[in-house]
């Protein structure tokens, strides 16, 4: 009978509390089968008969600092400057500072989420992604296993050492016009670095002195002094695989391993998501920001990429790189756009 009440008080519940409260002071329904305390019971019992109804009264919490209209302001210049954190955005309510959490908690209010902007792709890179991805999903572990992976020179920066732009947007707008980017902009200090991963074993790390790096530089403190002596020590069937930068294209950067008898992977551009490298660079980033006492200095930011290059487990590294068949048929699954990797 408790249960038949206690269903019947979901639609009605003044009634159903009324039918309750009298089955329990006529002692024909103990308190345990509502599984509440008798003395709840008389509490909301003399409630209902003061006010006739059986509402919760309002509690005591702290007054909303923000009214609907600011909020609807926040919610506007979110949209219009999407990159803005949600400190950044606090500010823009004149009069009314509010703090990071009561921001976030607006706009996720509002239906925006911290996200990361969809990078731009012209159709013909679409088609070679997928082309590419076609011909590699076959591929087995072993296969995987003998690629060299590189990339070109990855930027590390005192602001933004994940070397991620979050934006504020919907869910399921990623690909809208405002929530993509085309290219990352990096400011402030930083460093230009290289490496090499592969399954069995990883290229020093390599920091440029400065300036841009051309494609004698790539070269000459790339590829003689790194790339060759390392393939050289995991044997014949290795596969050298760096991506579509300017200077990896020059004629005498094509024509180096040609020379030294390296096979080369053909790498479809703009695919950075496609790239395991690119889980490593995130994950030494995010380690050097993560110290104690992060780098203030470009002497410092190298001392900790390379402490942290030498304490990253060779079992992370496989990690990545045994994701090679699933990045490939994720980006089948997408017909060649970006994937989550």
């Amino acid at each position: 009978m408790g249960m038949r009440i206690c269903r019947r008080s979901k639609q009605n519940p003044a009634s159903g509390l009324s039918v309750c409260c009298k089955l329990v002071q006529d002692n024909l329904l103990l308190p345990e089968k509502l599984n509440v305390h008798r003395s709840v019971i008389h509490r909301l019992w003399n409630h209902y008969q003061k006010n006739q109804n059986a509402s919760r009264r309002r509690g005591s919490g702290l007054k909303r600092i923000t009214t609907t209209a600011d909020d609807r302001y926040l919610l506007e210049c979110s949209r219009l400057l999407r990159t803005l954190t949600a400190l950044q955005l606090a500010p823009q309510l004149s009069g009314r500072p509010i703090s990071f959490q009561t921001g976030s908690r607006r706009l996720h209010e509002g239906g925006l989420f911290s996200r990361l902007p969809v990078c731009a792709f012209v159709p013909a890179y679409v088609r070679a992604r997928l082309h590419w991805a076609l011909e590699h999903r076959s591929w087995t572990p072993e296969q995987w296993g003998h690629v060299l992976f590189t990339d070109d020179e990855s930027r590390f920066n005192f602001r933004n050492d994940s070397r991620r732009a979050m934006i504020w947007r919907e869910s399921g707008t990623s690909y809208r016009g405002p929530n993509i980017v085309e290219r990352d902009h990096y400011r402030g200090g930083g460093l230009l670095v290289w490496a090499g991963i592969a399954t069995n074993g990883r290229t020093d790390l390599y920091v440029f002195a400065g300036g841009s790096v051309t494609a004698v530089r790539y070269r000459d403190e790339i590829l003689h002094p790194l790339v060759r002596p390392f393939i050289a020590a995991m044997g014949t069937d290795v596969i050298f695989m760096d991506d579509n930068a300017r200077p990896h294209r020059a004629r005498l950067v094509r024509s180096y391993p040609e020379s030294e008898t390296i096979p080369q992977m053909a790498w479809p551009a703009r695919s950075p998501d496609m790239n395991p490298i690119e889980n490593v660079w995130d994950i030494l980033g995010r380690r050097s920001a993560g110290r104690s006492v992060p780098p203030g200095t470009l002497h410092e930011l190298q001392q900790a990429l390379l402490q942290e290059r030498a304490l990253l487990p060779q079992q992370a590294i496989k990690d990545t790189i045994a994701s090679m068949p699933r990045r490939c048929q994720a980006c089948i699954s997408a017909k060649g756009y970006h994937t989550r990797y």
